[in-house]
């Protein structure tokens, strides 16, 4: 047979597929799930999963030790099940299970980690819900409907009991086992990827001030930088865009891990909703319709706060480009000047030069004439022409000869 090389992935992508199955429960049943973050970026989440395993009994190797452990301790089925930025720890017991904090299932082991929601869930086997059961909510926000088309009931009012976990009831009515199991883990991923998503919200409001801040900044730089003349005053106010460039890239790393996980949670939230299949029952309102109206402003939010930094940092670069080019063309004015005057230098030392030349060719023509006379006056004996006569012949003569020979030095200098 021939043997194959793997791709690097292939069993990954198949524990994936099996990851997280739906664990049957039958009732009368209480599920408590907590959830917990990291403080120092995932280190924790890794150190957990190993000493979980433990816990469990389970070998710390495979693709599917590394998504989810099941193990039995006093009575209760605990899962504890590792997420990209989260784990979770749920646990099944009777309806009288009171133990919040129940040891020996690994609890204690989150201790230094951040919790982020607790649920609890009890499920019944009658076709609705008691009254007294729904008297124990608050009627501002309970939320009550029938689910999966009629064949379960839900309720809850989604605030913390007094041990700090949100409350479901649930009657199953004729759901068998595995349909039970389906039920809960719907509820429980609706309630951790409702809590997953809001965690954005805070931080979007905090960055809302900041952003307006940073809005501000460069409205008083552009003003500043418009007003000013000199060189100094956009050198310093591009300077100052810089900065303000730096600091919004600085928030934007900061925050855009945060505001793309609300939307891809804001997204499974809102797809785990319409699952639900429900219909409200009496004047309550549906689980999807009281959380939409809650989630869907919060995710607006987020997604606004993140339009705003984009936006941001694009005014800051578009900014920073026009600032630089008038930087530039201020630069290339002054250069401009300087070359013009330069030139304008050169053409009047041109002319000196050339005049001082013509001032040069008349005196030393003067003077070599002045010697000629001497030479003239003594051949007047001699010849028969006047010594006016022979200087009136060689005065051009003489300046030709001068104006060559300077011209001829010029030609060598240069």
């Amino acid at each position: 047979m021939t043997a194959w090389q793997e791709h690097r992935y292939r069993r990954l992508i198949d524990a994936e597929t099996h990851a997280r199955p739906v664990l049957p429960a039958s009732p009368p049943v209480r599920i408590r799930r907590l959830a917990f973050m990291s403080a120092d970026g995932g280190a924790d989440l890794r150190a957990l999963h190993e000493k979980m395993g433990v816990v469990a009994g389970a070998a710390p190797e495979g693709p599917a030790w590394a998504r989810q452990l099941v193990f039995r301790r006093d009575g209760r089925q605990v899962t504890w099940e590792l997420h990209n930025e989260f784990a979770t720890i749920t646990w099944t017991g009777p309806t009288d299970d009171w133990e919040a904090r129940p040891a020996g299932i690994g609890l204690e082991l989150h201790e230094n980690l951040l919790l982020v929601f607790a649920t609890r869930i009890d499920v019944i086997g009658t076709e609705s819900i008691a009254e007294s059961a729904l008297a124990g909510f608050s009627p501002l926000s309970l939320s009550y409907s029938s689910i999966f088309d009629g064949g379960a009931q839900a309720a809850t009012d989604f605030r913390l009991d007094e041990d700090g976990f949100t409350r479901f009831e649930v009657a199953a009515g004729h759901s068998g086992e595995l349909r039970i199991g389906v039920i809960v883990r719907r509820l429980l991923e609706i309630e951790t990827y409702r809590t997953m998503a809001l965690i954005g919200l805070p931080l979007a409001r905090e960055m809302g001030g900041q952003v307006s801040s940073y809005e501000r900044q460069l409205a008083a730089i552009m003003q500043k930088a418009g007003d000013g003349d000199t060189a100094e005053d956009h050198n310093s106010a591009l300077e100052a865009l810089h900065r303000l460039s730096g600091e919004i890239s600085r928030t934007v790393e900061l925050t855009s891990f945060r505001f793309a996980a609300t939307q891809a949670y804001g997204e499974v939230l809102a797809e785990r909703l319409t699952r639900l299949r429900e219909k409200a029952i009496g004047e309550f309102t549906t689980i999807e319709r009281f959380l939409n109206n809650r989630t869907q402003p919060a995710l607006a939010t987020c997604r606004a706060t993140e339009k705003r930094l984009t936006a941001l940092t694009e005014k800051v670069q578009r900014a920073i480009e026009l600032l630089d080019a008038r930087i530039t063309l201020s630069i290339q004015t002054q250069n401009r000047a300087v070359l013009d005057g330069i030139s304008q230098t050169g053409r009047s030392q041109y002319r000196l030069q050339l005049t001082v030349e013509g001032l040069s060719i008349i005196a030393i023509s003067y003077y070599a004439l002045g010697i000629l006379g001497y030479v003239f006056e003594g051949l007047h004996e001699v010849l028969p022409f006047s010594k006016g006569e022979m200087t009136a012949v060689a005065a051009p003569v003489v300046v030709l000869v001068v104006f060559l020979a300077i011209r001829r030095i010029r030609r060598q200098a240069h």
